[in-house]
């Protein structure tokens, strides 16, 4: 029940805050940066509810784990990792982001194959634990996220379609070029290096040692 509770307050603090009328009204009273700022910190802790929750929960066991769900985890969520970092570094209009300023639609970077390269990440980590997780109440964690992820990004893409300036419109059509910036680069060095501290942490942080997993499939 906790487990539910839980997920509920992180979905609806998101539908309610960032879908309503409610996101520019903050906006325009605490500023962008605080905004985000308290917006972010509202997320790790409810999220952080989420973990504790799912660590004490009974388990019910749905499916058994195949031998290469460990190793899909691994390189799934390393390029989760770098597309959070790369999508928290980059400029960008169009998607949930820590800045818009700065955005140049000749050169949008990842944001030209990609307007959602932070959320296409968090979406991913959820898919990427799903079939190493075959247990309730896993399965609402990791299949909530990918799926809360799926239909965030719709919801960005009809907003960045309405919202788009003439100067913009390439980009929103998807006529403009991504290429590999300065952002880009610096958030795929600090992604892998976020992962591997993850890898290594996750025994202490979750309780699976997911590279005891990934030597008993390889070994």
């Amino acid at each position: 029940m906790q487990v539910i509770l839980a997920m509920s307050a992180f979905v609806l603090s998101h539908v309610l805050i960032s879908r309503t009328a409610l996101r520019p009204w903050l906006i325009a009273r605490l500023g962008r940066r605080v905004y985000l700022g308290a917006y972010s910190l509202l997320s790790v802790v409810l999220l952080g509810w989420v973990i504790l929750a799912l660590l004490g929960a009974d388990r019910t066991v749905l499916w058994a784990t195949p031998v290469w769900a460990y190793p899909f985890a691994a390189a799934c969520s390393l390029l989760a990792v770098v597309l959070i970092t790369v999508g928290a570094l980059t400029p960008n209009p169009y998607s949930v982001a820590f800045r818009s300023d700065g955005f140049d639609p000749q050169r949008p970077g990842i944001i030209g194959w990609t307007r959602h390269p932070l959320v296409w990440g968090l979406t991913l980590w959820g898919a990427a634990h799903i079939p190493a997780n075959g247990e309730w109440p896993a399965l609402l964690l990791f299949g909530g996220s990918a799926l809360f992820g799926i239909v965030g990004i719709g919801f960005l893409e009809r907003r960045a379609n309405r919202d788009a300036t003439p100067a913009h419109a390439g980009l929103v059509s998807g006529l403009a070029a991504g290429h590999l910036d300065r952002n880009a680069l610096l958030g795929t060095i600090l992604g892998c290096v976020l992962w591997t501290v993850l890898l290594f942490a996750h025994p202490s942080l979750f309780g699976a040692d997911p590279l005891a997993l990934l030597k008993s499939v390889c070994c």
